[in-house]
């Protein structure tokens, strides 16, 4: 999935643009968007997300999804966390449907 692909590529240290998620599914975009929270600790009440985590070996879930703190992103995460958002709900108003 492609998720992994934009953050591996750097964008959990500088700002994504639109080159960054041409071609990505509504899916990948939403999966790349949590994985922002994710690689701070963050738990997922999502099962399909929960599961597509755990399967990732830099994954350690350790914080409860009402506990997890966005301040532990850093500008560029909240920035590029707000991005995928805004891009996710371009494509569909409703965003990606998760555990369907």
């Amino acid at each position: 999935v492609g998720g992994g692909l934009v953050l591996h590529a750097g964008g959990n240290q500088r700002l994504l643009g639109d080159s960054d998620v041409a071609g990505l599914s509504l899916r990948e975009i939403n999966y790349a968007k949590n994985e922002i929270y994710a690689r701070h600790g963050r738990k997922f009440d999502s099962q399909e997300l929960q599961n597509y985590f755990n399967s990732k070996s830099w994954y350690y879930g350790t914080i409860e999804p009402e506990n997890f703190d966005v301040s532990l992103l850093t500008d560029v995460e909240k920035k590029n966390a707000e991005f995928l958002s805004d891009v996710e709900f371009s494509i569909s108003a409703n965003g990606y449907q998760l555990d369907q």
